[in-house]
C-alpha cells in the first residue's frame, strides 16, 4: 500500500519540485567550507563520503544537463572536486616518497579508482598538479589488474578509454562479458565471487558499472546491455532495495547515454486472451505500468499473452480455489520447498518418520528451501498436525528468521533469502494419539507472490 501511494506521488509535480528544492538545500548545508562532506554533521570531512556524493551529482549532471534547476548544485560539485583533488595530490606525494625509499608502489585504494572514474565521467579541465597526480595513478592502475573485482575492472575500463587506451579498455570489457552468465528469463548477470554481494546493495553496483563500461567502450553492443538491464528489472521484482543508492545506480543504468527515450516512450499494451477471446483490461498510464485482471469463472482452457511493444515485460497467472488438504500436490514456481519429519528415540540418532509415531516422541521437522535468485521478504508457513507441540513456544529470531509459533502452524519470516539452499529445523513433541494430517508447508516471496512453492500434507498415525 505504501509503495502504491509513493507511485501516485510521481504525478504530483508541485510536490516533486518542493521535495527537490528541500533536498538540494539540505545537501548544500551538509557540505563543509573546504568542499568536503562528512559522515555526520560536525565531523571532519571524509574523502569516501565526498566521492559518493560527487558520483551522484556528476551522473545527474550528465543526464539532465546544466540547464536543469537542479544545478544550483554546480558550485557544490566544484568545491567537492577541489577537496578530493588535493587529497589525491597528497596521496601521490606519499607514494612517491615511499618509491624513493625503494618501496614498490601499488595502486592506493578503491577511493582513488572512483576518483579517476569521476574525472573521466565529468571531463572537466584539471590543474596541472592534479593532472600529474592522476597520470601517476593511472600508470599504477594498469599494473593492478590481477585481483580486481568486476566492479573495479569496469571502472578501470572507463578510465582507460577516456585516456586513449582504447585497445586496453576493449580487453577489459571483453573480460567483463566473459564473466557473465545468461538465461532467457533472468537476462545477463554475474554469478562469481568477483561480483561482490551484500545485504544492502546485492550486486547492483557491479551490474551498473559493467553496463556503463560496455556502453562506453563498445557502444554497438546493445544486445548485451539490454540483457543486463533485464537482470536489473528482474531483481527489482523480488528485492526491496532499501538503500536509495541501489535505486540511484539502477536509474543511471537505464537513463545514461540518452537511452531514456526508448524506455519512456508510450508502448502498446499486451493483449491477454482466453481461447482467443480478449480480456478487458484497465489501461495503464501511457501504455506502461501495472495492470491486473481477475476472472471469477473463466470459460476456456488456453490463456495467451501477445506482446507487441519493445523492452522487457513480465506477468503471472494464478488460480485460487478450495481443495482438501490431503489432495494438495507439491508445486513450485521459481522456488522449491521440501519437508521431512524425523523422530528420535531414547537419545538415539534422528531417523525418518514413515507415518508412524508414539505419544511422547520428540520429532524434528526439516524444511529445505532452494531458490535460484535472491529474494526479499520471504514467508514460510509450516502447518502442523494437532498432535504436535513446539519445543520452543516463544516467538523470536532463530536460524536467520523471525519464528512465530501459532496454534495451527509455525511461521517463519526472512527479511532476505540469498540464492542457494537453506534449511530450517524445528523440534516438536507428540502429545496425543490418533490419525492426523500435518497440512501443507508453503514458502513465498511477499514482494513477488508469483515466486511460491508448496510441500504436500503428510499423514501421521500416533500410537
Amino acid at each position: 500500500s505504501e509503495q502504491k501511494q509513493r507511485l501516485a506521488d510521481f504525478f504530483d509535480e508541485n510536490g516533486i519540485n518542493n521535495r527537490l528544492t528541500m533536498a538540494v538545500g539540505k545537501l548544500q548545508k551538509l557540505q563543509n567550507a573546504d568542499g568536503s562532506f562528512s559522515w555526520y554533521p560536525g565531523m571532519q570531512g571524509s574523502t569516501q563520503i565526498t566521492v559518493a556524493v560527487q558520483e551522484m551529482l556528476v551522473r545527474l549532471n550528465k543526464m539532465v544537463g546544466n540547464n536543469s534547476s537542479l544545478f544550483t548544485l554546480n558550485s557544490s560539485l566544484d568545491k567537492a572536486f577541489g577537496f578530493v583533488a588535493q587529497e589525491m595530490v597528497k596521496v601521490v606525494k606519499e607514494l612517491k616518497k615511499e618509491e624513493k625509499k625503494g618501496h614498490k608502489p601499488t595502486f592506493p585504494s578503491f577511493t582513488a579508482l572512483r576518483w579517476l572514474y569521476l574525472c573521466a565521467l565529468d571531463g572537466r579541465a584539471l590543474p596541472s598538479d592534479v593532472k600529474a597526480a592522476n597520470n601517476y595513478l593511472i600508470a599504477l592502475l594498469k599494473k593492478d589488474i590481477k585481483h580486481q573485482t568486476i566492479y573495479e575492472k569496469a571502472l578501470t575500463a572507463i578510465v582507460l578509454a577516456t585516456h586513449g587506451e582504447q585497445q586496453k579498455a576493449r580487453e577489459y570489457v571483453q573480460s567483463l562479458k566473459e564473466y557473465t552468465v545468461f538465461t532467457e528469463e533472468m537476462g545477463r548477470y554475474y554469478d562469481t565471487r568477483r561480483a561482490s554481494y551484500s545485504w544492502y546493495d546485492y550486486k547492483i553496483p557491479t551490474e551498473v558499472a559493467a553496463i556503463e563500461a560496455i556502453q562506453q567502450v563498445t557502444p554497438q553492443d546493445t544486445k548485451t546491455v539490454d540483457e543486463m538491464r533485464r537482470w536489473l528489472l528482474q531483481e527489482k521484482r523480488t528485492q526491496a532495495w532499501d538503500t536509495p543508492i541501489n535505486s540511484v545506480n539502477a536509474i543511471w543504468a537505464f537513463l545514461a547515454n540518452n537511452s531514456h527515450n526508448s524506455l519512456t516512450n508510450p508502448a502498446s499494451p499486451t493483449t491477454l486472451a482466453i481461447d482467443g477471446t480478449p480480456i478487458d483490461l484497465p489501461q495503464a498510464t501511457a501504455g506502461l505500468g501495472y495492470v491486473k485482471a481477475a476472472i471469477s469463472q473463466p470459460q476456456g482452457k488456453t490463456f495467451t499473452a501477445t506482446k507487441t511493444s519493445e523492452g522487457t515485460s513480465w506477468g503471472a497467472v494464478y488460480a485460487q480455489f478450495f481443495q482438501k488438504t490431503s489432495d494438495i500436490e507439491a508445486s513450485q514456481s521459481g522456488i522449491t520447498v521440501k519437508r521431512e519429519i524425523m523422530s528420535k528415540e531414547n537419545n538415539g540418532p534422528w531417523s525418518m518418520v514413515n507415518g508412524q509415531c508414539k505419544v511422547g516422541s520428540r520429532i524434528k521437522v526439516r524444511i529445505t528451501i532452494e531458490t535460484t535468485r535472491d529474494l526479499d521478504f520471504v514467508q514460510v508457513v509450516d502447518h502442523r498436525a494437532d498432535c504436535m507441540e513446539p519445543v520452543r513456544q516463544l516467538s523470536g529470531y532463530q536460524q536467520g528468521a523471525y519464528v512465530s509459533p501459532k496454534d495451527a502452524a509455525t511461521h517463519y519470516f526472512y527479511y532476505g533469502l540469498a540464492k542457494g539452499k537453506h534449511v530450517i529445523e524445528t523440534e516438536y513433541y507428540i502429545d496425543r494419539a490418533g490419525c492426523y494430517e500435518t497440512g501443507t508447508c508453503s514458502v513465498g516471496c511477499a514482494y513477488a507472490p508469483e515466486y511460491r512453492a508448496t510441500a504436500p500434507s503428510q499423514t501421521l498415525n500416533i500410537e
